[in-house]
């Protein structure tokens, strides 16, 4: 009669055991091991169609269930994960809301539909500084450029067959994919008052705002550099908005994230992008790009190194519904190449870098 594994392998460390008594106990401990593992693959293998279906309905659970979008969400690096749901409902006085019935000449988004829910645009800029050109140079104590901003504004053409490289500052990779590095530093640098951007870039900044004036366009900005507090207090606004329409937090979540990027992987919070407008046109708008200023953004802007950084006909690259008030400073070179080629960041840095 053919013996069992079983039998087999008792008889094997037996007859081991046998031959050197000090290998009794450690035949002992090595048969119990090869039994007990033997054992456990028997029970896995008799049992295979049993545990593949219930790996199959936790798997389809997962992907149907709507907290699903949050796993997601954090694996990918949409967001850090010590701010996902402590730090977005513990840290603010959001409630879960009560689904009422919607009156369709609101035309406010449900489910998929971002096209027609507006965000208050006066609340965005409700205790908001906007300055000007004029604004920022009236206080003799402000930042004064080195090459007389107010005669010139002309920008300095960029270097031809620039190399660039993954470690330059102004070409750093910030969104829901890319979270701010936690060792990532800069230098604040004051615009006027309360107003901060990463202190490299208010040279062009500046020389950018001349030059648009000397062309008769009187450009604002407003909200350059925000701290993580801001940003996230933002994007609570948006979400405590989205779940006063009706909307559970899940969906309120995911819309909101699709108007402003959350906590954590927002440009802002390096300093390196800031919202501009115009003096008589000031709420963020897609009808900025209508306006002279605007126009004269989306076409020069460029050349002093900022990019519009979340342009129509991108969203489903950079995850942001276009922006045509949200600028981003690059560089007059990687600027020029974008604006050229007519790509977004993330297409740069797949193409160069």
């Amino acid at each position: 009669m053919k013996k069992t594994f079983r039998e087999k392998a008792i008889a094997k460390y037996t007859q081991l055991a046998r031959k050197n008594k000090l290998m009794y106990y450690p035949c002992l401990v090595a048969l119990s091991v090869t039994l007990g593992v033997y054992h456990i693959c028997r029970h896995f293998v008799t049992n295979t169609k049993r545990y593949a279906s219930v790996a199959f309905v936790i798997i389809f659970f997962m992907n149907s269930c709507s907290f699903s979008f949050a796993v997601f969400a954090e694996k990918t690096g949409f967001i850090k994960a010590q701010e996902t749901y402590s730090a977005i409902v513990e840290d603010s006085d959001i409630s879960l809301a009560v689904e009422t019935e919607v009156n369709p000449e609101e035309h406010l988004l449900m489910e998929d539909d971002t096209s027609d829910l507006e965000y208050d645009p006066e609340a965005d800029i409700d205790g908001v500084d906007v300055y000007t050109l004029d604004d920022i140079l009236e206080d003799g104590e402000n930042y004064q450029p080195e090459n007389n901003l107010a005669a010139e504004g002309n920008p300095e053409e960029p270097e031809e067959d620039y190399i660039f490289d993954t470690a330059d500052w102004r070409l750093v990779l910030i969104n829901k994919q890319h979270p701010i590095p936690e060792d990532y530093e800069f230098n604040l640098g004051n615009i006027k008052d309360n107003m901060w951007c990463d202190e490299r870039i208010i040279e062009d900044l500046l020389l950018m705002m001349q030059a648009a004036k000397n062309d008769g366009y009187n450009i604002a900005i407003q909200s350059p550099y925000r701290t993580s507090d801001r940003q996230e207090m933002n994007f609570n606004k948006r979400i405590k908005h989205y779940m006063g329409h009706g909307m559970s937090y899940m969906d309120a979540y995911k819309t909101a994230s699709q108007v402003i990027t959350v906590p954590g992987c927002s440009e802002h919070e390096i300093g390196l992008a800031l919202d501009i407008t115009s003096d008589t046109f000031q709420p963020l708008l897609q009808e900025f790009a209508d306006t002279g200023e605007g126009k004269w953004l989306a076409e020069h802007s460029y050349e002093y190194g900022f990019i519009l950084r979340y342009p129509a006909g991108k969203e489903y690259i950079t995850s942001i519904e276009y922006e045509p008030w949200h600028f981003r400073y690059v560089g007059r070179e990687a600027a020029k190449v974008m604006y050229e080629e007519n790509i977004c960041l993330e297409e740069f840095w797949d193409k160069y870098l």
